[in-house]
């Protein structure tokens, strides 16, 4: 699985909200003070769906990324899993 690394503060709960009512999406539990936020092949979060303004936005992958953007704008992200054979699938 791919994945994605959030703060567990305050701020980014909506976004981790919103990963867990997505069927596409794992939440695993809080290790080290982040959320991961895990998925096969791609999703899509819309920002407004999320109702995180778009400072906090922008700053949703800081944490760290286990796959590669393929869309990333004030209102969509779009994540998908790394191409590449020696990465895990």
């Amino acid at each position: 699985m791919s994945g994605f690394y959030v703060l567990d503060v305050p701020d980014f709960r909506p976004l981790v909200d919103a990963a867990r009512r997505d069927p596409l999406c794992v939440v695993r539990d809080v290790v080290a003070g982040y959320n991961l936020i895990e998925f096969h092949e791609e999703i899509e979060i819309d920002r407004m769906a999320t109702g995180l303004g778009e400072a906090v936005w922008f700053g949703c992958l800081t944490g760290g990324l286990d796959g590669r953007i393929t869309l990333f704008t004030s209102q969509k992200l779009r994540l998908a899993r790394p191409i590449c054979p020696s990465c895990p699938t």
